[in-house]
């Protein structure tokens, strides 16, 4: 595959093309080709911690006025599971992302949470490929208007979040509780129940836990009768 394309999007072109590579290859792709150790979870885990340094020095900079809980709060939402699959979508990563054959033909590669954690494995990969000033420009250039409004309407509000107010107008605590564990080493299934005050008003699976709670929330938001 020719990477030309996507660079050319991403505003980057690499010096090492394997880096891209492997920030683009999903675990389910390294293990029906054998290649081990080769997906972007590594990846990932790096660009997490690039993220996030990053968008704290800006808030940092950008925001004398908050104090650490009001930074914290607004970092929180800047790079949260949805404002990242937002920009991956918006630079059309599922088209190159490598995925197996299951995974394919469940449209995985529109999770939300594999879109997130490739954007976060390819920044880790431009830290890699070029070092700090590439990575926090690529931050800069697609958070832009995320880091103008942190607070605008553009981040949707997913079910977990519409659960917790319902609950909260209520005086209800919420607890997610992990139930069960199917499926092979490499692609689990999780199942998760979710309780309010103390009665279980939802359940849900996913390929991963955050995944299988927003699933329980929007059971509960379904059948849980006030």
């Amino acid at each position: 595959m020719s990477w030309g394309e996507f660079e050319e999007k991403l505003g980057y072109v690499f010096n090492d093309k394997r880096l891209l590579e492997t920030a683009l290859t999903h675990p389910s792709y390294d293990f029906e080709h054998g290649a081990h150790k080769k997906d972007n979870q590594r990846l990932e885990f790096l660009g997490d911690a690039i993220l996030d340094f990053v968008i704290a020095d800006i808030l940092y900079a950008q925001h004398p006025e908050f104090q650490e809980g009001g930074l914290s709060r607004i970092r929180s939402r800047l790079v949260c599971e949805a404002a990242l699959c937002i920009l991956a979508k918006k630079l059309d990563f599922e088209a190159y992302l490598r995925m197996g054959k299951g995974e394919v033909q469940v449209a995985g590669m529109l999770r939300p949470g594999t879109l997130a954690d490739a954007y976060e494995a390819v920044i880790g990969a431009i830290y890699l490929d070029g070092g700090i000033a590439p990575a926090r420009a690529f931050v800069e250039r697609f958070h832009k208007d995320f880091l103008a409004d942190p607070d605008g309407d553009w981040l949707p509000r997913d079910a977990k979040t519409r659960l917790q107010e319902r609950a909260q107008a209520q005086h209800l605590d919420v607890r997610y509780d992990v139930v069960g564990e199917t499926g092979p080493m490499h692609a689990p299934t999780f199942e998760v129940e979710v309780t309010v005050g103390g009665r279980v008003v939802g359940s849900g699976h996913g390929r991963n836990k955050k995944e299988a709670q927003q699933a329980a929330a929007e059971d509960a938001l379904d059948h849980w009768a006030d």
